[in-house]
């Protein structure tokens, strides 16, 4: 019996499966669409309608944190104003910043507050859909593409 649990574990270890979820997260928001398997794309989904909603409810600074939580995991500010920019011009700095913010997913907290979330604003939920692929070829696994209706 499954009672009292809340998600799939995918065959990963807990750590495995949030970096997992983490990366299909941002490439969805990239692209509006993902190609996985359909246990992954079912447990993205639940992720992804979070934070839709959340973008659609408010605007605001902690809207934002708790989306970044989600799409970045970690805290960009200590990797930019230690070691790395010691001893740095201010334009270098800037550089340094503006490539740390497209890698670990800064611009796409951006784009889903900016893009995304006004899109689905009138919309009641339901703002991905789920259409299953076929199995692949390699293991037989079933596929799905999750994308934005």
């Amino acid at each position: 019996m499954r009672h009292k649990v809340d998600h799939r574990k995918l065959g990963l270890p807990s750590d495995q499966r949030m970096h997992l979820l983490t990366n299909l997260s941002r490439q969805f928001i990239r692209h509006g669409y993902v190609r996985t398997t359909f246990g992954r794309a079912k447990e993205l989904q639940r992720m992804v309608e979070k934070l839709i909603t959340l973008t659609k409810m408010e605007d605001g600074l902690e809207a934002r944190r708790r989306a970044r939580k989600i799409l970045v995991g970690h805290s960009s500010s200590n990797f930019v104003s230690g070691k790395v920019t010691a001893g740095k011009t201010a334009l270098e700095t800037t550089q340094i910043k503006i490539q740390f913010n497209k890698l670990s997913g800064e611009d796409l907290v951006q784009h889903l507050f900016d893009n995304i979330g006004p899109r689905f604003k009138d919309r009641n939920g339901g703002c991905t859909r789920l259409i299953k692929t076929g199995n692949r070829r390699g293991d037989a696994a079933q596929t799905a593409v999750l994308e934005l209706v």
